[in-house]
């Protein structure tokens, strides 16, 4: 019983979360493919948003001098046999809504007045 009650308060606690940060990456411009529904990660595809923010590994340098953490999407390619010259995910990104809600939260504003900034 003390399980499935610790259980059900994590999933609130995450569901919020990943609620935060949908919502919030697509006021950025940013789409998913499927909205993410376990573990505590979003890929989202960032091809709307201002060049260079449109390319995986320009946005992971962007935001890392923000001093958010963002994985680019290539990380995760596998091409062993490097018979593709570009990957199909060099505009998608994984972020994790796994920190707390202050931290998500700081991140995602980080973020937003990165993207804002490159609008103009």
């Amino acid at each position: 019983e003390y399980a499935d009650q610790a259980t059900t308060a994590l999933r609130a606690v995450f569901s919020k979360k990943r609620n935060l940060m949908v919502t919030r990456l697509r006021e950025l411009g940013m789409t998913f493919a499927r909205e993410c529904e376990g573990t505590f990660y979003c890929w989202a595809n960032i091809s709307a948003l201002p060049a260079p923010l449109n390319d995986g590994e320009a946005f992971f340098r962007a935001a890392l001098e923000r001093r958010v953490m963002t994985v680019p999407g290539v990380f995760f390619d596998v091409n062993p046999s490097k018979l593709r010259t570009s990957s199909p995910w060099r505009q998608w990104m994984r972020f994790s809504f796994g920190p707390d809600i202050d931290n998500v939260r700081t991140g995602l504003d980080r973020l937003a007045q990165m993207v804002r900034e490159a609008r103009g």
